[in-house]
């Protein structure tokens, strides 16, 4: 029972998350929201979430206009991460899924939700986790995020954006070193996995040269390896 209403809450929060980070770029956070194609203010049974999507067969009531599928996979995350992870980590989980949100948008990752994530990760991690803090997960988040800034540095941000060494430094100092190894290394996994498979059957032309953004695979890979507990770099070297 306990798992079923943080899973209803947390779709209540990945609903609120959705609005954050599609607003974030103008910082207009109030008012009601609309229909992005008609305009029309939406009532509150048009905004429960998952329910709403489903009922209304993914269009608007007013002018049928489709709605993304972005937003009920958005809301059943942010419902699994709430039953999935620890209280303490909730917190940075949120910033990470509206910097999720704005980067498949915009292709890029605001520095202040980053920053914040970053500090969120240090002091969380050193002072109110019972996991404590070693100078192998400071050295694990140092070497997660000089890898991505070296890739970033020589492709001159064509394969990589500075935002996303940044994101891996958070995610390295909030989960440690076993965990942020593993994230990474899954990130790419399905990073590659996707590209693979959009260039194959997406209806879109998508190319080696496409650009996609990587954070989201960053924190799939954080939510996963801290799900599953796994030690993917101990599995990929011996």
């Amino acid at each position: 029972m306990t798992s079923v209403i943080l899973f209803v809450f947390g779709t209540i929060v990945g609903s609120f998350l959705n609005v954050v980070g599609l607003r974030w770029n103008n910082k207009n956070f109030g008012g009601r929201s609309s229909c992005p194609k008609c305009g029309k203010t939406l009532q509150w049974f048009e905004l429960a979430p998952i329910l709403s999507f489903l009922i209304q067969k993914g269009k608007c009531r007013s002018c049928g206009a489709k709605i993304s599928w972005r937003y009920p996979l958005i809301e059943i995350l942010t419902g699994l991460i709430f039953i999935t992870t620890p209280l303490w980590i909730l917190p940075v989980f949120c910033i990470y899924i509206i910097i999720l949100i704005y980067d498949l948008h915009h292709k890029i990752i605001p520095d202040e939700l980053v920053y914040l994530a970053i500090i969120l990760s240090l002091v969380f991690r050193t002072f109110v986790s019972d996991l404590g803090f070693r100078i192998s997960d400071l050295a694990a988040a140092l070497l997660i995020f000089t890898f991505f800034a070296l890739i970033w540095l020589f492709s001159k941000g064509y394969a990589m954006g500075f935002g996303d060494a940044k994101l891996g430094l958070s995610v390295g100092l909030l989960l440690g070193a076993t965990h942020g190894f593993s994230a990474i290394l899954l990130a790419f996994w399905l990073g590659a996995a996707y590209g693979i498979s959009a260039m194959i059957f997406s209806r879109k032309n998508i190319t080696m040269k496409s650009e996609v953004p990587f954070a989201p695979f960053i924190i799939l890979g954080a939510w996963v390896s801290l799900m599953f507990d796994l030690d993917l770099l101990h599995v990929a070297l011996f």
